[in-house]
């Protein structure tokens, strides 16, 4: 049974789970923790309150399963949630985590997307390893709008129309966000990247 279900797209195992068939739902569970907790984690540049946000997206699809409509993607219903429930979380954190905040393994690896992880050499991996710290660090200083747009561009690769739908505006003021949010990296990261070539 299970792998009969694997088979099945997202939508079709929210459907099933409508019907009582709890199963669909660990496996969608599965599909998605993973891509939850990175997008947490990269939103907030914490560990434990990506996992507390992963679980608690997880409540809320569980119990909000009879709103879901067939017509919508599974994948952008499931980023709404996810969204809304990042910046609950990151009005009650209040103020900003602090960047020298030591990452998990587990979160520095998530991070590593935007470098090239084929090297053996400890030293090139400790220059590796310090590029995605400092990159992380950049984007968390963003705007929230702008931090959520480069997030879901670069990270989890969704089109301008996705992402319009997954953040509530325009696919321009998308274009807009990112264009912004690109820029204040470029200025935020010069110094590092001029330093590293020096």
């Amino acid at each position: 049974m299970g792998n009969d279900l694997e088979m099945l797209k997202d939508e079709e195992l929210m459907l099933q789970f409508q019907d009582g068939d709890e199963a669909s739902f660990r496996t969608l569970v599965d599909r998605y923790k993973q891509r939850i907790y990175a997008f947490a984690y990269r939103f907030l540049n914490r560990s434990s309150e990506a996992e507390d946000i992963a679980q608690e997206v997880f409540v809320k699809i569980y119990f909000s399963r009879d709103t879901y409509r067939p017509a919508a993607k599974f994948s952008t219903w499931v980023y709404v949630i996810t969204r809304n429930t990042c910046l609950q979380a990151s009005k009650k954190l209040g103020t900003k985590v602090s960047l020298n905040e030591k990452r998990s393994e587990t979160g520095l690896e998530m991070l590593e997307t935007m470098t090239d992880n084929t090297s053996e050499s400890p030293s090139e991996k400790i220059l590796s390893d310090e590029k995605s710290s400092k990159i992380a660090e950049a984007i968390d200083r963003l705007p929230e709008s702008q931090k959520m747009a480069i997030i879901l561009k670069r990270y989890d690769q969704m089109s301008y129309e996705e992402m319009a739908e997954v953040m509530s505006c325009s696919v321009q003021s998308v274009k807009s966000l990112l264009f912004r949010g690109r820029t204040a990296l470029k200025e935020y990261l010069k110094e590092y990247f001029f330093e590293m070539r020096v």
